[in-house]
């Protein structure tokens, strides 16, 4: 190891990695919601939050989900979220995906979803 590792700063908290990295404070507060979902389209999410920057999905349930973008989906169109799958997008890599709905429709009634929301606070 050098000896003059003191010009390197260290890094006491992701906070303080993500403020030196984009220049400015990343500071999120996450929201979990629990869905049962039949097949009957549902609206994913609530935007009324706050900025979104992550959310995650995952089918804790015994049926099929279909996942999408789309508020006329069906069963057998958008993304096919089988039983204990899992659906993630974040700011990153999916952009201003976030900022607009996810629709779930279950292949039968009773379809279960947990979803994990990140916001940022004060947005």
């Amino acid at each position: 190891m050098p000896d003059n590792w003191d010009f390197m700063q260290n890094f006491r908290s992701v906070r303080e990695l993500l403020a030196a990295f984009y220049g400015g404070a990343f500071i999120t507060q996450p929201m979990d919601s629990e869905y049962t979902i039949g097949t009957t389209a549902v609206q994913l999410g609530d935007s009324r939050l706050g900025q979104r920057v992550a959310r995650a999905l995952s089918n804790t349930g015994a049926t099929n989900f279909a996942i999408s973008f789309n508020p006329a989906v069906t069963i057998t169109t958008g993304f096919l979220l089988q039983p204990g799958g899992f659906y993630r997008d974040d700011w990153y890599y999916d952009g201003d995906l976030l900022e607009r709905p996810l629709w779930a429709i279950s292949s039968a009634a009773g379809g279960t979803l947990h979803m994990l929301e990140r916001t940022l606070v004060g947005a």
